[in-house]
C-alpha cells in the first residue's frame, strides 16, 4: 500500500489504511486469497516523482509484493507505475483526469467529466448559475479538469470567466480572489490537492464569496470539509461517488464494520477510503482470474485497459458504485442533493 504519509494528501492516509487494513482482515477470515494470508505491505510515496519511483520500486524488488494499491497525485502515478516495472499491479483508487493510466493499472476512482457535466448542469438549473470561474493547482489534474470545466460549461450553456493556476502549497491567494472578485462569477470549480482545497477554501469563506458564490469542489470529502472553520462551508459543494451520510448500494453495512474496528480512533469512511477497500478486493479478483498469487501475471492481465465497470464486476459489485454524488456542505455533514449515473 503506497500512500502520501505526508505533505498534500496527507490527510487521506489514516482513512485509507483503515479500509484497507479492514477489507484485507475480512478476506483472511474467509481463507485468504487462494489460500494465502494476505499481509499489507505500507510505504510513503513522499510528494516528489523522485521519491514515489523509489517507493514503487522498492516494493517490487526488495520486498517483493504482489500487488500495489495506492492514492497520488496524477503528477505521481506514472512514476509508481514505471517503479513497478510490471512485477505486480497497481490499483490507483482516487477521483482522477480520466483516461488510460498505463498497462498493468487499473483505476477505481470517478473522473472529471463524470462529475462535472451532471453538476454544472444541475447548477444552471437549479441556482441559475451562468457565469463560471475555475481555480486549480498547476500540475496535470487540474490543467486536465480545467479543460473539462470548459467543455461542461459550455454544455450547461454558461460562460467561462476566468481562471487561475497555482503552485503546490501557495498560501498567498490575493491575487487569485482579486480576480474572482472582478469576474463575479455564480460559481467557482476548485480542483486543488488535498490540504490546498482547505486553506483555499478558508480564505475564500474569509474574502466573503461564500455568501454570494457557490464553490463546487473536486475531489474534496468529509475529512477535508471537517478541516474548515465555522462558517467556511456555505454554499460549498463536492461530487464523489460516496459520502457516508448518503451511503447507499449497500455500503452501510461496510461503514458500521469500520465504525466497529477504530471506534472513532480513525477520520469517517470517505469515498477514498471505501475505493482502497474496493481494491484490496479487487486484487484478490485478478489472482482468481489468473488462477494464482502472481504479480507479473497479474499486471500482464491489466495491459489492456481494465473499465470501472468490468472492475467492480468482478469484485461482485454493481456500476451503482460509479454513481456521482452531488452534495452541500451542512455544517460538519455533506446532504447529497442529486445522484447522476456516471
Amino acid at each position: 500500500m503506497i500512500l502520501s504519509h505526508h505533505g498534500l494528501a496527507g490527510l487521506w492516509t489514516l482513512g485509507c489504511q483503515g479500509a484497507a487494513f479492514l477489507a484485507a482482515a475480512e478476506l483472511n477470515a474467509s481463507g485468504g486469497v487462494l489460500g494465502e494470508e494476505i499481509e499489507l505491505v505500507e510505504i510513503d510515496s513522499g510528494d516528489t516523482q523522485a521519491s514515489a519511483f523509489a517507493a514503487a520500486r522498492r516494493l517490487a524488488l526488495e520486498e517483493n509484493v504482489d500487488a500495489v494499491i495506492g492514492l497520488q497525485s496524477s503528477d505521481l502515478r506514472p512514476a509508481v507505475r514505471r517503479g513497478l516495472a510490471g512485477l505486480a499491479p497497481y490499483i490507483y483508487t482516487p477521483h482522477y483526469e480520466g483516461g488510460f493510466c498505463g498497462p498493468g493499472t487499473a483505476q477505481l476512482g470517478i473522473t472529471d467529466s463524470e462529475v462535472l457535466n451532471p453538476s454544472l448542469e444541475w447548477m444552471a438549473t437549479h441556482r441559475h448559475a451562468r457565469r463560471f470561474f475555475f481555480v486549480g493547482n498547476d500540475y496535470i489534474w487540474p490543467r486536465v479538469a480545467h479543460g473539462t470545466t470548459d467543455e461542461a460549461i459550455r454544455n450547461a450553456g454558461g460562460t467561462f470567466v476566468g481562471q487561475a493556476l497555482m503552485p503546490f502549497g501557495q498560501r498567498d491567494y490575493e491575487a487569485t480572489l482579486a480576480q474572482i472578485r472582478q469576474a463575479r462569477p455564480d460559481v467557482v470549480v476548485i480542483a486543488m490537492l488535498g490540504e490546498d482545497s482547505v486553506c483555499f477554501n478558508r480564505a475564500f469563506a474569509e474574502a466573503g464569496f461564500s455568501r454570494r458564490m457557490v464553490r463546487l469542489n473536486l475531489a474534496f470529502d468529509e475529512t477535508q470539509l471537517l478541516a474548515l472553520a465555522d462558517g467556511a462551508s456555505e454554499n460549498l459543494f463536492a461530487a464523489q461517488s460516496y459520502f457516508d451520510t448518503s451511503r447507499g448500494n449497500d455500503r452501510d453495512a461496510l461503514a458500521e464494520k469500520y465504525d466497529a474496528c477504530y471506534s472513532g480512533q480513525r477520520p469517517t469512511m470517505t469515498a477514498n477510503s471505501v475505493q482502497c477497500y474496493d481494491a484490496i478486493y479487487l486484487v484478490a479478483a485478478l489472482a482468481q482470474q489468473v488462477g494464482r498469487v502472481d504479480g507479473c501475471q497479474m499486471a500482464h492481465f491489466l495491459r489492456p485497459r481494465l473499465s470501472r465497470d468490468r472492475a467492480y464486476q468482478m469484485i461482485g459489485r454493481s456500476d451503482a458504485d460509479a454513481r456521482v454524488r452531488l452534495a452541500e456542505a451542512e455544517g460538519v455533514d455533506f446532504v447529497v442533493r442529486r445522484a447522476f449515473q456516471a
